[in-house]
């Protein structure tokens, strides 16, 4: 009797030692090989499932030529992610009845009243009235017009007219020196018509300054950042933390990588001083550690750790809600199977065959190669960041995603 109690005590306990834990080895092996192929020097992965960090660790290196190990602290440029944090801050002065999202913006910003839409006729452009205002409703889910040269190649001598033709405009004194530019500029098409990626938050990091009278840096760190303990995110590194931030990498022309050419790529922004132009569609950089806290909140219903309020619940029911209809999601000239929100790609029933996350995930990325998905039906958060020219890797990050969508499933079946 002691020998078979011992026995089946035996089986119980090798059983739960197999399912204890989630095995990321697969996450490890698609990693290695990257860095072995030279697609990427290093990077850092964090995942977070029902309420605790689950994978936190680094790969390869954020220097190659000093052989400086990538740390899990290590500071990545986060770009476009850079425009969710931008988006609730904006949603807060909605919870605090500063604005509306149907406001049209020259309520705020009245040089947007005087703009028009311009038409390309054989080689020119004409210029016609809008239909409507531009709202701040539209400057979240991008569909104001107000477009990038990247989006529409048959614009770009228009971007050039106006200077808005260069990566994150940081030639500007600030942000408002840079949307008087936009609204100044003819819009490439009418109001609400279509998606279109580019400049609108810009012109909502302006209407965060105009409402609050403090600079979008001041008002980011007082409102989202510093509540939510993100420490190390910032449009302009401190001397204290220049070393931590990654190098960024690009592909020579004999396959291998190389750093990038700071004189025609100006990456090193971060490290920059003095500035008061804060670039609200991608100019903050971050950990994923703090990227994360910032995740967990919204994922939380928009509840801090400390247990402040950042959003409301009701609001970020909008921020995750479908903001196109039926219009398509049009992302670097090509049509998207997934929805986008007030200021996120969301998931949706076509578009969950990228990665398998649940319909009505919300996700993001970065140009350098960083990327975020916040499952919330399996509670389920994953952080990919690398650094790396040009925007290359979404088939890696979407592969990363759904590696662990199926390590995170297989796990759950298992368990007793």
């Amino acid at each position: 009797m002691i020998l078979r109690r011992f026995f089946i005590s035996s089986i119980i306990s090798c059983f739960l030692i197999t399912v204890s834990a989630q095995d990321f080895a697969p996450i490890d092996s698609i990693i290695s090989a990257e860095i072995k192929q030279q697609n990427i020097a290093g990077g850092v992965a964090l995942v977070y499932h029902k309420g605790k960090i689950i994978l936190d660790k680094a790969y390869g290196f954020s220097d190659i030529a000093s052989q400086e190990h990538m740390q899990t602290n290590s500071i990545f440029r986060i770009a476009s992610q850079t425009k969710a944090i931008v988006s609730i801050a904006v949603l807060q002065l909605l919870d605090k009845g500063f604005i509306q999202l149907d406001d049209p913006i020259e309520k705020y910003i009245p040089a947007f009243s005087q703009q028009k839409v311009a038409i390309f006729n054989k080689g020119a452009f004409d210029l016609i009235e809008k239909n409507r205002s531009i709202t701040i409703r539209d400057l979240l889910s991008h569909q104001s017009g107000i477009s990038s040269a990247d989006e529409y190649p048959v614009y770009k001598p228009l971007f050039k007219q106006y200077h808005l033709d260069q990566s994150l405009n940081l030639g500007y004194k600030n942000l408002e020196e840079e949307v008087n530019q936009i609204a100044a500029m003819p819009l490439v098409h009418q109001p609400g018509s279509r998606f279109s990626y580019g400049l609108s938050t810009d012109v909502l990091g302006r209407l965060i300054e105009i409402v609050s009278h403090k600079n979008l840096d001041q008002y980011l760190h007082e409102h989202v950042l510093n509540p939510l303990g993100m420490k190390d995110t910032y449009f302009y590194l401190p001397k204290d933390k220049k070393s931590r931030l990654v190098k960024t990498y690009v592909k020579s022309s004999n396959n291998q990588l190389e750093v990038v050419d700071t004189s025609k790529f100006p990456i090193n922004y971060p490290l920059q001083e003095g500035r008061q132009y804060f670039s609200a569609i991608g100019g903050l950089v971050s950990t994923t550690h703090d990227y994360a806290k910032f995740l967990i909140c919204l994922l939380n219903g928009g509840k801090a750790k400390s247990g402040k309020i950042i959003i409301s619940q009701k609001t970020l029911e909008q921020f995750w809600s479908n903001q196109l209809g039926d219009k398509t999601f049009i992302f670097g000239g090509f049509p998207s199977k997934n929805n986008f929100g007030l200021g996120v790609g969301l998931t949706s029933e076509q578009g969950k065959s990228i990665n398998n996350a649940s319909v009505g995930s919300f996700f993001w990325g970065g140009a350098f190669n960083t990327a975020y998905m916040v499952d919330r039906k399996r509670d389920l958060i994953t952080l990919f960041f690398f650094q790396r020219i040009p925007f290359v890797l979404p088939p890696l990050l979407s592969k990363l995603e759904k590696t662990t969508i199926q390590i995170i499933d297989e796990y759950q079946d298992a368990r007793p």
